[in-house]
């Protein structure tokens, strides 16, 4: 997934504009409005409507790295175990499996 080069942004491939420069650069916009504003030479951190990222410690950010690698492992365990087989009731019935006899008259 690309990420905007005006605001940052994840978006699935098949939307957004991609731009290839000559020096070989690739500029990926999620939108028209982020192309435009990109040209005009706006500063994103200037704009209202562009989300503003927080300062984080490094610490912050080692403990959110290990989170996701967390919330990744979990998800990869739940995905490899299989459902348990419920064992089949026991009937305290138990089935004839003997003939029964013919009777000749």
């Amino acid at each position: 997934m690309p990420t905007c080069t005006f605001c940052k942004k994840n978006y699935k491939l098949p939307r957004g504009i991609t731009i290839f420069l000559l020096d070989g650069k690739a500029l990926h916009f999620c939108s028209g409005k982020c192309k435009r504003n990109h040209n005009l030479k706006r500063d994103p951190r200037k704009t209202n409507w562009v989300k503003k990222e927080k300062k984080m410690t490094k610490a912050q950010k080692q403990t959110e790295k290990i989170e996701a690698i967390k919330e990744q492992t979990a998800e990869e365990e739940t995905i490899k175990k299989k459902p348990e087989k419920k064992p089949e009731k026991e009937s305290n019935e138990k089935k004839d499996t003997k003939k029964p006899e013919k009777t000749n008259k």
